[in-house]
């Protein structure tokens, strides 16, 4: 990862990567948070537990556990959410220890996320 770019995302930064296209993001909190507050729009659900494992699955194991969504590639730009910037982090590091190279986490997760759109 070059130095000039942001690795901690604002929900500025977010808005701008999603209005871009090209990114797969992916919502690390535990499926109880999700049922309490949904997810972030247009994100993959894959708690943080199971992010390993499902980012080194088959495509069609990929696509049927997860949303039908496509396995990222190694080279895919991963943004990670959670609720509040912790667990987002932990997923950069679990995906860059199985050849994940393009990961990113938006800082404020789902705490930010909610506070930013109920206005």
């Amino acid at each position: 990862m070059s130095g000039d770019r942001k690795i901690d995302l604002s929900y500025e930064d977010l808005l701008d990567l999603k209005s871009k296209g090209g990114i797969v993001l992916v919502d690390v909190r535990e499926h109880k948070e999700i049922q309490e507050t949904g997810k972030l729009p247009g994100s993959i659900h894959i708690p943080l537990g199971e992010l390993q494992q499902a980012l080194q699955s088959s495509a069609d194991d990929f696509k049927a556990k997860y949303e039908g969504a496509d396995l990222p590639t190694k080279t895919s730009e991963l943004v990670f959410s959670c609720r509040g910037g912790m667990r987002s982090r932990k997923a950069m590091a679990a995906a860059q220890e199985v050849g994940f190279t393009n990961v990113r986490h938006y800082a404020g997760g789902w705490l930010d996320w909610e506070a930013k759109t109920k206005n």
